[in-house]
């Protein structure tokens, strides 16, 4: 059950920016170890998110099997399709200010100690990535008296999300909740802001959730009435400014979020 794919893509995006000396030709003959040393890649440091991991890891997983640790029985036999279990809570449908959706999710690893006792670790957007992106420099090589672009180090990163939105991928991150109280979430790159989507069920919600992007993001899907009593309730509570008799206003359908 490898949780976090897009680490081992990490790893491999900074193993292909390789460290190369130009002026290695200025040496006037290489030892028998230079010549079989593998070239040199730019190093990987660790995020915290991923240390933090390994650590749940390192608790819930058996070094000799590299398997998680199972349930057992009363005779402290291993109870066979035991071990760690992964319950998402929350979906997010991402626009990227290219146009492009994707999905991402959060949720929560159950697993078992070598002890038996309970252990959890919250999982985060596990469809992405970080990518690192680098700078080059033009030089001569002394050796082939060519050029070659030489590696500066890292210019920028950026987040890269692997599960593009559709029905099929939708579908697979709905089977995988923990129970109705499952979140379904919009969210705009652009504006940065997110908002929950709902309706009287799970099921309901999955199905709405497949509705086009500004129809949910817009809310357009909640009558005007109920938008009102919602706008009513958030300014008494202080959540959004106005006064009380606003709700009696008509309902944009230009706005943002359910109070507008």
């Amino acid at each position: 059950m490898d949780l976090f794919p897009g680490f081992k893509l990490e790893e491999e995006c900074l193993s292909k920016a390789i460290i190369n000396d130009v002026n290695a030709g200025k040496k006037k003959s290489k030892s028998k170890s230079d010549l079989n040393e593998e070239p040199l890649s730019w190093p990987r440091e660790k995020s915290a998110k991923e240390t933090t991991y390994e650590r749940f890891l390192d608790e819930a997983v058996n070094p000799k099997t590299g398997n998680f640790y199972p349930q057992r029985d009363k005779d402290k036999a291993a109870v066979p399709k035991t071990g760690a279990t992964y319950y998402i809570t929350d979906i997010y449908r991402l626009r990227r200010a290219t146009g492009e959706e994707f999905l991402y999710s959060k949720g929560r690893v159950f697993a078992l100690d070598s002890r038996g006792n309970p252990i959890n670790h919250s999982i985060s957007k596990p469809e992405t990535w970080l990518k690192t992106n680098f700078s080059y420099r033009t030089e001569i090589n002394e050796k082939t008296k060519q050029l070659e672009e030489v590696l500066q180090g890292p210019s920028n990163s950026e987040e890269v999300y692997t599960m593009p939105f559709n029905k099929e991928n939708l579908k697979e991150l709905y089977d995988r909740r923990q129970n109705e109280l499952i979140n379904f979430v919009v969210k705009d790159e652009q504006t940065g802001k997110p908002f929950q989507v709902k309706d009287v069920n799970s099921l309901k919600t999955f199905e709405l959730f497949q509705k086009p992007f500004d129809y949910l993001y817009n809310a357009e899907y909640i009558p005007a009435e109920v938008k009102a009593e919602l706008r009513q309730a958030a300014v008494s509570e202080g959540l959004i400014g106005g006064n009380v008799s606003d709700y009696n206003q008509a309902t944009r359908t230009t706005g943002k979020n359910t109070y507008q």
